[in-house]
């Protein structure tokens, strides 16, 4: 798959992210797998821009913010905004898993992201229900549907429990894998296509879906770890999807090892949220 696409607001996603090391993979009929450890240097990379500015989802909040600084006219109302943004809750270190996996799939695996599914929550702390990932995978000049689930653990074993189950990643992908709940998420998708790009590559995508009567889709598997690499934590599992998932239909479960504990995702991705760096801050 292609490496780049756009970002949620159909800019450019910009330079690169520097590869990271595959320590294992393999593949079985349509599934394939593959495990990659971040090295200390490609997490600098991702905490000082593209990581950070998708879990904070910073180019609407910029946006919104200098809307509503615009709209004060006293001192009083500047100080309320700086207190309702210094209110915000840390991010969980699920949502910052999730925010990688959308970064790292747009940089890696030709993703394009139409639109940040975070701005649909209705409350802060909102897990949204259905498909963690729903986009377009835009590779030789072509592109398929997208849809996809992230898990994040630091449970040691392996493969972690988040893989298994009936809330696992593997079943929630076999159901992925459903066409009943195709129309659901192309609904959503072509809704929120706003650029001639994205409805272009959506077209393409959806006529591709049309044709192979719903098989014709990328599925992507995401487990975000802290552990040391282990082959067990996606070899099993990929084996017992690729049972369902059958050309032209295609997944790939990605495990990517971070040099940094769980707990510490949020304050990796620093302080891009707060109140200076998104233009709210004393005077002017």
């Amino acid at each position: 798959m292609g490496q780049g696409g756009q970002g949620g607001d159909g800019t450019a996603a910009g330079p690169g992210i520097s590869r990271g090391i595959e320590v294992y993979g393999g593949r079985d009929g349509a599934v394939s797998w593959s495990g990659v450890v971040l090295t200390t240097d490609i997490m600098r990379e991702l905490a000082a821009g593209p990581w950070a500015e998708r879990v904070g989802d910073l180019t609407a909040t910029r946006e919104i913010l200098t809307e509503l600084r615009s709209l004060s006219t006293t001192d009083m109302e500047t100080e309320f905004i700086r207190t309702l943004l210094e209110s915000e809750p840390e991010p969980l270190p699920w949502q910052v898993g999730e925010a990688l996996a959308e970064v790292l799939l747009e940089h890696w695996h030709g993703a394009v992201w139409v639109w940040d599914g975070a701005r649909d929550r209705r409350t802060r702390k909102a897990s949204l229900p259905g498909a963690d990932l729903v986009g377009l995978c835009v590779a030789d000049g072509s592109a398929t549907l997208l849809f996809g689930e992230v898990k994040s653990s630091s449970q040691q074993a392996s493969p972690p429990g988040v893989m298994n189950g009936a809330h696992g990643m593997i079943d929630q992908l076999k159901r992925l894998s459903d066409k009943q709940d195709h129309l659901t998420l192309i609904k959503w998708l072509r809704s929120r296509c706003q650029s001639e790009e994205h409805i272009a590559a959506y077209r393409t995508a959806a006529r591709r879906w049309t044709m192979s009567q719903g098989k014709d889709i990328q599925l992507f598997g995401c487990l975000v770890r802290d552990t040391e690499p282990q082959a067990t934590d996606l070899s099993g599992r990929a084996e017992h999807l690729a049972k369902t998932v059958v050309e032209p239909m295609h997944a790939l479960l990605t495990a990517w090892y971070l040099p940094v504990g769980m707990a510490a995702w949020p304050r990796h991705v620093g302080n891009a949220g707060a109140p200076g760096d998104l233009g709210v801050g004393d005077g002017g």
